[in-house]
């Protein structure tokens, strides 16, 4: 990656984000589509449609690369002199929350600190009700985002600390493979889905299957940064991920993902890749696949997955060579056509080895 490639990851990951509260994202994208004259679209429920226009005929089955914008995090309800009331929505455990710092960002407006002092789940919509106290009297109108008061980039050697890597890394990483793409001239269009609410029940995701904003038949390449299991730690590759903690993913277009990294591989040796079933949690490529798409996935290895350090909230980490191959096998998987070659192979020695061998039964 170059000095713009991570300047971009980082502009990226330092934008506020909570589920319902990605406008700085959205608005981030928008920006940088337009500049980079790659095709943008939102549909109703803010989702945005990215597309990268290929130079040869418009293909029937293109690529989408799908991320989504939101982090967990507050949306401030109410404030009273320095007390403020927030919903907090995503998945941490509750012992993360007494006195932990929380940043609050106004627009207009300077962020704001304060310190969490108690917090209540609401049975009825499952969020937590957290009551703060502002290190100084703030105008914080209602809907304002929050997030925890972390360090938003900090890089020690390929390990970079940030406050958000679930999923501004996975979002970062759609723009720099368009944005390679388009550089290169790539024949074949590929498009970038970006979702809002995931980390509430895939909310975006649904939204944008109903609105149609991608079609049934495109096959949905979901990028996350899960928690790193013993198996696919950080520093060890990009990873093709088999499956979540819910179901594994479609078997012709994961084995044709396989494929493609062990073929890269084998042309860069600078890039990595673990080939990994991730139990850590759920992503939206199991959200489509039961809304009938074929999808398939690709992770980073996340270290303090939702910001859940040891003892108390801390930055979410990822390894650098980890994203880098992860940019890498995204723009090679966008250059071909998403296809059963690899099973259909793997099907017909199969038989020939049956033929030869049948008679002996």
């Amino acid at each position: 990656m170059n000095k713009k490639e991570i300047t971009l990851l980082k502009d990226v990951v330092s934008l506020p984000t909570a589920p319902f509260c990605e406008s700085n994202v959205q608005g981030f994208i928008q920006s940088w589509a337009q500049e980079q004259g790659i095709g943008f679209q939102q549909d109703p429920s803010g989702n945005i449609l990215l597309t990268c226009k290929g130079r040869g005929r418009k293909p029937r089955n293109p690529w989408v690369l799908q991320a989504h914008m939101d982090h967990p995090g507050f949306e401030v309800i109410s404030r009273r002199g320095s007390t403020v009331q927030a919903w907090f929505r995503g998945g941490v455990a509750e012992s993360y929350f007494p006195e932990a710092r929380v940043q609050f960002f106004p627009r207009p407006g300077t962020p704001v600190s304060g310190t969490i002092q108690f917090i209540r789940r609401n049975k009825e919509i499952g969020f937590l009700k957290c009551r703060i106290k502002l290190d100084q009297v703030a105008d914080l109108p209602k809907g304002t985002l929050g997030m925890w008061d972390l360090p938003v980039w900090r890089k020690s050697g390929n390990k970079l600390n940030l406050r958000v890597a679930d999923d501004l890394c996975g979002v970062a990483s759609i723009l720099l493979a368009l944005a390679r793409l388009k550089e290169e001239g790539c024949r074949r269009t590929v498009h970038g889905l970006l979702t809002r609410a995931e980390e509430v029940g895939f909310v975006g995701a649904i939204a944008a299957a109903n609105n149609k904003l991608i079609e049934p038949a495109w096959p949905v390449l979901g990028i996350e940064a899960s928690k790193a299991q013993p198996n696919a730690k950080l520093g060890q590759g990009a990873i093709v991920r088999v499956g979540d903690a819910t179901t594994v993913f479609n078997p012709e277009l994961t084995s044709n993902l396989r494929k493609t990294a062990r073929e890269l591989k084998l042309k860069d040796k600078t890039l990595h890749f673990v080939e990994s079933l991730m139990p850590g949690g759920s992503c939206e490529s199991t959200g489509l696949a039961l809304l009938g798409y074929q999808t398939c996935a690709v992770c980073l290895p996340l270290g303090n997955y939702h910001n859940m350090g040891k003892t108390a909230i801390a930055p979410e980490q990822i390894d650098l060579r980890d994203f880098e191959s992860l940019v890498a096998l995204l723009t090679e998987v966008a250059l071909h056509k998403p296809d059963a070659s690899n099973t259909n192979a793997l099907k017909n020695r199969l038989l020939e080895n049956y033929n030869k061998r049948a008679p002996l039964l």
